[in-house]
C-alpha cells in the first residue's frame, strides 16, 4: 500500500513534465496574425486540469509559457504578464473539473449533457484567456510602441472567436486521451479503481437510456 501511494506522485510529476513539454512543442508551431494567436497550447492544459486539478494545470501552463517567452523574447518587464493567461486558463479548467466531476467524459459514449458541461468549462476558460491576452497586448504595446489601441481592441472579437474554435478542437482532442488515461494504471491503482467505477456507472446509464 505504501509503495503505491509513493508511486502515484512520481507518476503525476512525470505526466506534468510530459504535458509541459507538449505545451512548449505546440508553441513552436503557433503563429500570430495582427494580434490573434493561433495555437493548440491549451490541449495540455485541458488534460492536466481534468486529470489532476487546478494546481497541475496552472504549473503546466506557467512553465510551458515561460519556456516559450524565454526562447522567443528573453526575459522582459512584461514576461510575467504573458505567462499568466495560459496558466490561468489551465487553473480555471482544473477548478471546473473539480466542481463538476461528472462533467469529465470517461467513455467515448458519454451522455450529451455531460459533454456539454465539459465543453462549457473549456469555453469559459478560453474566454477569460482571450480577455486577459487582450489586456496584456495593450499593456505591452503601450510600453514598446507597436500595435495601436484600435487594432488591439478592434480584433478582440476575432481573437475571442478564434480561441473558441481552438477550444472546441482541443477539448475534443483531449477526450480520447482522458478516456485512455483513466482506463489504465498510469496514474496509480487508486485512480484506476475510480475510473473503473465511473466507466461501469456510465455503461449502466447508457443501457438504461437505450431501453427507454
Amino acid at each position: 500500500m505504501a509503495k503505491n501511494q509513493k508511486a502515484f506522485p512520481v507518476n503525476r510529476l512525470v505526466v506534468d513534465a510530459i504535458l509541459t513539454a507538449m505545451f512548449f512543442v505546440f508553441t513552436l508551431f503557433s503563429f500570430v496574425i495582427a494580434g490573434v494567436k493561433v495555437t493548440l497550447v491549451s490541449l495540455p492544459a485541458v488534460i492536466a486540469g481534468m486529470l489532476f486539478g487546478p494546481s497541475d494545470a496552472f504549473i503546466v501552463g506557467f512553465l510551458g509559457s515561460f519556456m516559450e517567452q524565454m526562447l522567443r523574447f528573453g526575459f522582459t518587464p512584461t514576461t510575467l504578464l504573458w505567462i499568466l493567461p495560459p496558466a490561468i486558463q489551465g487553473m480555471i479548467i482544473g477548478f471546473g473539473g473539480k466542481l463538476f466531476r461528472n462533467a469529465v467524459p470517461v467513455t467515448k459514449e458519454s451522455s450529451f449533457k455531460k459533454n456539454i458541461s465539459y465543453y462549457l468549462i473549456c469555453a469559459v476558460a478560453a474566454l477569460v484567456t482571450s480577455l486577459l491576452n487582450t489586456c496584456v497586448y495593450y499593456i505591452d504595446s503601450k510600453m514598446y510602441g507597436y500595435y495601436s489601441f484600435q487594432l488591439i481592441f478592434g480584433v478582440a472579437g476575432i481573437r475571442i472567436l478564434t480561441n473558441q474554435l481552438i477550444c472546441a478542437v482541443t477539448a475534443t482532442a483531449a477526450i480520447p486521451v482522458l478516456v485512455a488515461v483513466r482506463k489504465t494504471n498510469l496514474l496509480g491503482k487508486r485512480k484506476a479503481r475510480v475510473s473503473a467505477e465511473d466507466v461501469s456507472r456510465e455503461m449502466y446509464t447508457n443501457k438504461e437510456i437505450q431501453h427507454q
